[in-house]
């Protein structure tokens, strides 16, 4: 038979993330413990606290809460307490204590823990993305990227797209190899792309040292200057016949210079 879920109501005058991380922190003390959270965000009125208790009471279960605003917890917690509803409000005995402590009153504005961290959130999802997207990793979902690198082996295509994820903007960064096609969503979104270009000599000079040290990656003429003039000039060519496609010299340029320049570009 089948164990049924345990369900935990997550309540929350913001997004409910607070709660959410704290209650799997907790719930990982129990060994095998099988909760279905349910999360129910931007609760701010008294008329959505009661309105969510006849929710909840169709389908009981334990109730954690983040509110800020003294008046709605206390309301949510009679509200528990008179249909006989286990609860847990995380942020009440903290916030007095602190006001105790503080001699301040609190602002009780609800939302201000993400809108204080959504910059520092979007950053690790950028850069989760990038991450994800790398060297031509992830064509399936590569389109919902802000920005689209191209651009031979070794051109600094990785450091430029990890350096704009922690800007905050998610990057797919794909190899141009000749013979091989460029993924047909790059003409959808020629806003999006730029052709990264170096001098050939020093692109040669990073690839002999990536043999050094990584190993040979097998692929004929990696360190041939006439092949590398060759991948740089296919390069230039699908840039000026695709959708002109902005072409950015990466040669002896610092990383946070190029990102500047793309930013500039993309912002357009």
């Amino acid at each position: 038979m089948e164990r049924q879920k345990r369900i935990v109501w997550i309540v929350s005058d913001g997004t409910g993330r607070t709660a959410r991380e704290v209650l799997r922190a907790a719930s990982y003390q129990f060994e095998n413990a099988d909760l279905e959270y349910r999360l129910i965000g931007n609760v701010t009125t008294e008329s959505g606290v009661i309105e969510l208790v006849d929710r909840i009471k169709e389908e009981p279960g334990m109730v954690v809460f983040t509110v800020v605003s003294h008046d709605l917890r206390r309301t949510l917690h009679r509200l528990c307490v008179d249909n006989h509803m286990l609860s847990v409000d995380l942020f009440g005995p903290l916030i007095t204590t602190l006001q105790k402590y503080l001699q301040k009153l609190p602002l009780e504005s609800p939302g201000l823990s993400y809108r204080k961290n959504r910059n520092y959130f979007r950053m690790v999802d950028a850069i989760d993305f990038s991450i994800k997207h790398d060297d031509g990793t992830g064509l399936e979902s590569a389109d919902q990227a802000d920005i689209i690198l191209l651009g031979p082996s070794r051109v600094g295509k990785t450091p430029l797209a990890v350096y704009l994820g922690y800007l905050g903007w998610k990057v797919s960064n794909i190899p141009v190899v000749r013979g091989d096609e460029i993924p047909d969503f790059c003409e959808r979104v020629p806003h999006k792309v730029f052709c990264l270009v170096i001098d050939p000599v020093l692109l040669r000079r990073r690839r002999v040292d990536r043999i050094r040290k990584l190993g040979d990656p097998r692929i004929s003429g990696y360190t041939d200057l006439d092949s590398i003039n060759e991948e740089l000039a296919y390069c230039r060519h699908i840039a000026a016949h695709g959708k002109k496609w902005p072409v950015l010299d990466m040669s002896y340029r610092t990383v946070e210079d190029v990102a500047r320049e793309i930013i500039q570009l993309v912002s357009i």
